[in-house]
């Protein structure tokens, strides 16, 4: 397969289902904010493994016998919480689901083309490209495991910190807008319009997709207090500034 095909010289890109719209459909919006989002993933991971070079640990050892029972404490040799040894595994599993939701989005299961039998259709496009809430669920194990290893946050923070830390903010924020601008691109597509409330099952994988967005921004912001604090880094927290005369 040619890397170029020149299809989309004349300024329109297909879909998975065969569909043709103008590269400026906001669904190649969202398209591409997910594959900047990826593309950020990937940096973070780079950043993480430059982290972890700097002070070489090859495993996590836990206090006591049968490590599985003791992830909720640091590493007798490497003072560091299990999360830090899975956390490029983490990384990598999450941006295998962002490519899953750039699947999903491009391929609508509906379109110009007419559908005889609906309920087959939507039965087959599900079990290719749907997205199971165990997706989110997962997330919230994992956010509310951070959340218990940090301590108690009073004021908004001020993204700060290394390298490491400071890209897990820009993550952050670039997820929030892959969700928002996803949440637009249903609103405002009339063809989506025409199916909500009729067809349940796309109505509960697009919920499933927003929803797991929602709570990926929420892991990175977890994500970056546990990694400040395990690192010994003082959050910058914000605070009003009044003017000087």
């Amino acid at each position: 397969m040619k890397l170029y095909t020149k299809t989309g010289d004349n300024g329109t890109s297909s879909l998975y289902n065969g569909e043709r719209k103008n590269k400026t459909n906001i669904i190649f919006d969202v398209l591409g904010d997910l594959d900047e989002l990826n593309c950020n993933l990937g940096l973070l991971k780079a950043f993480y493994e430059e982290e972890m070079n700097s002070q070489p640990i090859k495993l996590y050892s836990a206090p006591g016998a049968g490590a599985m029972f003791y992830k909720h404490l640091p590493g007798i040799d490497s003072g560091k919480y299990y999360e830090w040894f899975v956390l490029k595994q983490n990384i990598h599993d999450i941006q295998c689901k962002i490519m899953d939701i750039c699947s999903f989005v491009a391929t609508p299961p509906y379109g110009s083309k007419k559908i005889k039998n609906m309920e087959e259709h939507l039965e087959e496009w599900c079990s290719k490209v749907g997205f199971d809430s165990e997706n989110h669920t997962f997330l919230e194990v994992d956010i509310d495991r951070l959340q218990e290893i940090v301590p108690p946050i009073k004021n908004f923070v001020v993204p700060s910190g290394n390298k490491l830390i400071a890209q897990i903010h820009c993550v952050r924020a670039i997820c929030r807008r892959c969700e928002r601008n996803l949440i637009n691109m249903y609103e405002s597509d009339p063809e989506r319009q025409k199916t909500l409330g009729v067809y349940e099952i796309i109505d509960l994988q697009v919920n499933n997709v927003k929803i797991y967005l929602n709570r990926l921004s929420d892991y990175f912001f977890a994500l970056s207090r546990f990694v400040a604090m395990t690192l010994g880094i003082e959050e910058d927290i914000y605070s009003r500034r009044s003017l000087k005369n």
